[in-house]
């Protein structure tokens, strides 16, 4: 009996060492297991968001004219009966709402992909440059060329212009 004991032994012991070694690679592989990448500001913008989720809670201001005439924000931008995303209006006064689960350097471009408008150097809503009209954009009154990239900030009073060239 005793010779059996001593052959299976190490078999025994091989059989331990094994088990250990895959224990122990599944749990370096899970702990290692990549990450998710991080959510860009526009997958944070359009997600669906309560106020108790809110970390990051700020105000610019939005005003658009196109050729002389102030175009009106509508009411509840980025709210719908089942969702509101952290970039939202609440009322047609041009104050963009960004309440947010995270801090975030949110732009423009951000909340017209809320809205589902459009944006850039060339367009704003459905008015295009062309060789008659431009675009221009102030930030606190001062003329910036940052358009749909412009970083929103608490307080900033942002105008956006479509108007004949001079």
């Amino acid at each position: 009996m005793n010779g059996n004991n001593q052959k299976s032994s190490p078999v025994v012991w091989i059989i331990i060492g094994l088990i250990t070694v895959a224990v122990v690679f599944l749990i370096f592989k899970s702990t290692n297991a990549p990450e998710r990448p991080p959510k860009t500001n526009r997958e944070v913008a359009m997600i669906c968001t309560t106020d108790m989720a809110t970390q990051f809670h700020i105000h610019p201001n939005l005003k658009i004219i196109i050729n002389g005439q102030a175009q009106e924000l509508p009411t509840n931008i980025g709210i719908s009966n089942s969702c509101m995303n952290p970039l939202h209006t609440h009322d047609d006064s041009g104050k963009i709402h960004v309440e947010s689960p995270e801090k975030r350097d949110f732009t423009l471009a951000d909340f017209f992909a809320v809205w589902k408008k459009t944006f850039t150097k060339d367009q704003i809503l459905n008015y295009k440059v062309d060789e008659t009209h431009t675009i221009r954009e102030t930030v606190n009154g001062v003329e910036t060329k940052d358009y749909e990239n412009t970083v929103l900030y608490d307080g900033d009073q942002i105008i956006i212009y479509y108007e004949e060239k001079k």
